[in-house]
């Protein structure tokens, strides 16, 4: 606001008719000389209006000097005025709100993991020996009963010979000598049995002496003890000749135990002697693994075991073959290993036409069945210092939320706790925003 200046002369203004003569009114814009202060300056209570005269005749006595307090009470009034106008609060900030849903998702698990055969063994020779050759290598594809190493047999075949001509031995003793002998006894002891009946009868009727009758009782008694010793001799000859069996049997087996072969189809793993080499009975020679069914092994963390069931569906994508195989998860370890901590998780794959070999590299894929999962724009989170939050708008107002974040699938992340289905979540906006702030939706 403009004020114009103008001072009045220092005359006493008359109060007759209540007006100034026109010689005490000085012109507007111009100051009086004798109402100039040493320094120049115009004295303040001298100011008036423009175009209008000191109401010298309407003032108090005391002189003008006595509006002063007014006027500065008139012009802090006018000042506040102003300033009130400039402090209008603000409007409500504009923000972009969604609601928060709930959707079900299949989560999907990969690892990479190697093919191993279903089932594994390693051979070796149940006797102790040099080994006289092996006939396969690593990676050779075997079948059931194929010769794959042998032992220098000539020890064990002398054995068996030995053992051969002990038994022979024995069973002809057992077969036939001692039978002979028993029957030769018992042929006597019937014979004497007759005499003494016919010796007997006549001693009765006088017809023989006391001593006849006394000699027919001793032969009769020695016949009956040889075919007791026979008999005796018949059940030796026979143990002796299972004795005899078994001594054969065992060498045989040795002999037999000289050579190594293929329990089923399969493929050389590993070959762990040589030929030339002296092995000790149980000493592994070579691996070997069943390859018509493999395993996709992988490598599962303590929470991943425990959140896997067996019967899971899988898809196999093995490198080597450039192809995919379907199965199953089949087996969890129970126990961890122990260098990696991890516990081993397969996955059964048929392999009719051998195409799968032991060591090759696979990508494991197994789909976990959906949960329930609460999403929303990365965007839309705030990462504070002591925590997450979000905005969720509320009648008007801007409410903060704490949340605990999870996964992040593409770009929206999983909110596992701080809101619920149904609440009006802002997106956009909400990094200026304070709790309790007024908004509108957009």
């Amino acid at each position: 606001m403009d004020i114009s200046v103008q001072k009045t002369a220092k005359a006493e203004v008359t109060k007759s008719g209540g007006g100034a003569t026109a010689a005490d009114i000085t012109p507007p814009g111009e100051v009086a000389a004798a109402d100039v202060t040493p320094h120049g300056e115009v004295a303040a209570a001298d100011v008036t209006p423009p175009g209008e005269t000191a109401a010298a005749g309407l003032t108090p006595p005391g002189g003008v000097s006595a509006l002063l307090p007014a006027f500065i009470f008139a012009l802090v009034l006018l000042l506040t005025g102003c300033n009130s106008a400039s402090t209008v609060a603000d409007p409500p900030q504009s923000v972009s709100v969604m609601p928060v849903t709930s959707e079900i998702i299949a989560e999907e698990m990969v690892w990479s993991g190697q093919i191993a055969p279903a089932e594994t063994t390693k051979l070796s020779f149940k006797v102790a020996g040099v080994i006289e050759d092996i006939y396969v290598h690593a990676g050779d594809t075997v079948t059931a009963g194929q010769l794959l190493a042998r032992l220098q047999p000539v020890d064990y075949e002398i054995q068996v010979r030995a053992a051969a001509a002990a038994l022979q031995s024995a069973k002809a003793q057992a077969e036939r000598i001692l039978p002979a002998q028993l029957s030769q006894a018992q042929a006597q002891l019937d014979l004497t049995l007759a005499n003494y009946d016919r010796i007997a009868e006549l001693y009765k009727e006088g017809a023989a002496t006391a001593i006849n009758m006394d000699e027919i009782t001793a032969k009769k008694a020695v016949d009956e003890a040889a075919v007791t010793q026979a008999t005796e001799a018949l059940r030796v000859g026979r143990a002796e000749a299972e004795r005899a069996q078994a001594a054969y049997d065992l060498p045989l087996s040795n002999l037999e135990a000289t050579e190594i072969t293929s329990p089923w189809d399969g493929q050389v793993l590993q070959v762990i002697a040589a030929s030339g080499e002296s092995t000790a009975a149980g000493y592994p020679v070579l691996a070997l693994g069943r390859t018509a069914e493999m395993w996709a092994e992988v490598g599962l963390t303590d929470a991943e075991a425990s959140r896997l069931t067996p019967d899971l569906a899988a898809e196999v994508y093995v490198y080597g073959a450039e192809d995919t195989w379907h199965g199953k998860l089949e087996e969890i370890g129970a126990l961890a290993d122990s260098m990696t901590r991890n516990f081993t998780g397969r996955v059964r794959l048929e392999n009719p036409d051998g195409r799968l070999r032991a060591g090759m590299i696979t990508q494991v894929s197994l789909e976990l069945p959906g949960r329930e999962y609460i999403l929303v724009p990365v965007s839309s989170v705030l990462h504070l210092a002591a925590s997450d939050v979000v905005y969720v708008y509320d009648a008007g107002v801007a409410r903060r939320r704490q949340v605990e974040t999870g996964e992040i699938l593409g770009d929206r992340v999983e909110v596992r706790s701080g809101l619920a289905v149904g609440d009006s979540l802002i997106v956009e906006g909400q990094s200026k925003l304070q709790d309790g702030d007024e908004v509108k939706p957009l």
